[in-house]
């Protein structure tokens, strides 16, 4: 049998911290079987298997918040996953189209430059039309207004040789 301050040093081994006040209020609660000591009316006599069965469960306790700690941390870390991967399709996305646009681009160089088909007209549309649709396109594109800037300076030059 223990009496309190014993049941202290052992819960400080055990790695819980507590004081003699904090034993006392626990067995008040019930939450550590003790018998009161016949000799004193304020003094506690705990058996060890009670204060052992006693740091099991804040043991327990410590482990389950922990586990709770890990679990919302990686619940975190796969929204994080989830936005990154949406990050990599959407950068991916544009490798696709930058690709195409090259592929494009070098059509055009070698054959006679048709601004409307690189717009997505038909050859016969008005002039003005296209350079409208451009101005568009490039303010649409431009880095200062969250744009890409490579599609910006394609399509810019692609504006420029219409100009000339």
């Amino acid at each position: 049998m223990l009496n309190v301050t014993e049941a202290v040093e052992q819960l400080m081994c055990a790695g819980i911290s507590a004081n003699h006040q904090e034993v006392v209020r626990w067995i008040e609660e019930g939450k550590i079987k003790a018998e009161r000591s016949q000799r004193r009316k304020t003094s506690y006599k705990i058996k060890i298997k009670d204060l052992t069965d006693f740091i099991f469960q804040k043991q327990a306790e410590e482990h389950q918040r922990q586990l709770e700690c890990i679990l919302q941390e990686v619940k975190s870390l796969k929204g994080q996953i989830e936005i990154l991967q949406t990050r990599i399709n959407i950068e991916e996305s544009k490798v696709r189209s930058l690709k195409k646009m090259i592929h494009k681009q070098n059509e055009i160089s070698d054959s006679d430059f048709h601004p409307a088909e690189v717009l997505g007209l038909s050859t016969e549309t008005d002039e003005q039309l296209i350079k409208k649709e451009f101005k568009k396109l490039l303010k649409a594109l431009h880095p200062d207004r969250g744009g890409d800037e490579r599609l910006f300076k394609v399509f810019n030059e692609h504006y420029s040789k219409m100009q000339l």
